[in-house]
């Protein structure tokens, strides 16, 4: 009962993240992004390395993400705004140094993945987006968590993991739609 009534309010709160977005100022954001990136690269391969290397930074941002998220909820007390956005800038700087360090050895594995998946710049472009747009919903979503403490400590009733679970659910259902309604190139 506790996990339905969170899985509600993650639910609600999700719609209301998106519900007022507009497709086609999203759509111009990442044009012009991607525009600058690929103005920026002197080749083709160079610009496929920033996307995916934008893609590791959201992956481990994601990561840490989930851990503050878990950490409050199994703690059961949300973090003050200001608090949240230090930790989670902390962490990003840290990342930023971890993907830095390991630049060479991710341009590596990055170009035997284009060889032997046959990536093509279409697909790591909406890669590129969908790692962008759940990162940002990631961070908005939290953020209305630790701004409303009173609502959201529903969640604290029921189970971190499956909480974790859901909100992943629906960030990835609602990014998908988000990116597929887009046209990127």
């Amino acid at each position: 009962m506790a996990q339905e009534a969170a899985n509600k309010f993650i639910e609600n709160v999700c719609n209301h993240l998106v519900r007022n977005m507009n497709i086609t100022k999203v759509e111009e954001h990442f044009k012009e992004t991607i525009t600058m990136q690929r103005q920026s690269a002197s080749t083709s391969m160079d610009f496929w390395d920033m996307l995916m290397i934008n893609m590791l930074y959201f992956t481990e941002n994601e990561q840490a993400w989930e851990q503050e998220f878990l950490n409050m909820l199994q703690a059961k007390e949300w973090l003050k705004p200001s608090a949240l956005e230090e930790e989670l800038l902390m962490h990003q700087m840290r990342i930023r140094q971890q993907v830095a360090e390991q630049l060479d050895a991710a341009k590596n594995l990055f170009h035997k993945q284009y060889e032997t998946e046959g990536m093509t710049e279409e697909a790591i472009i909406y890669d590129y987006a969908y790692s962008s747009a759940g990162h940002s919903m990631r961070m908005d979503l939290l953020t209305v968590l630790v701004s409303t403490p009173e609502q959201s400590k529903i969640l604290f009733d029921a189970d971190p993991q499956e909480t974790i679970r859901i909100v992943n659910g629906y960030i990835a259902y609602h990014t998908d739609g988000l990116i597929n309604k887009t046209k990127l190139h």
